[in-house]
């Protein structure tokens, strides 16, 4: 692990969670499935004009620090917008 840790499941399998990294704001079109599963509440949505002048919503990251690296945002999202990273030393 790169932060020195050895994580497992609960079945003691070794596990590296992976910290959102970036939402593709080109891909998500705000349905707000991620921002509803977050038990973290890491995530949130941000209202927008788009060309056309019509308001459109992206998710967004909202606190970052309470991520535990799940991944369950990218897992649910139709659009695959999410990166993922492991936390660095």
């Amino acid at each position: 692990m790169s932060d020195g840790q050895n994580y497992q499941t609960f079945g003691g399998f070794p596990w590296t969670p992976l910290y959102v990294e970036a939402i593709d704001k080109d891909k998500c079109f705000g349905c707000g499935r991620c921002v509803k599963l977050c038990v973290q509440k890491c995530l949130g949505l941000e209202s927008f004009e788009d060309d056309e002048g019509t308001e459109r919503h992206t998710a967004i990251i909202v606190n970052k620090d309470q991520c535990i690296g799940c991944q369950s945002c990218g897992s649910i999202c139709v659009r695959k917008a999410y990166t993922f990273k492991a936390k660095s030393a």
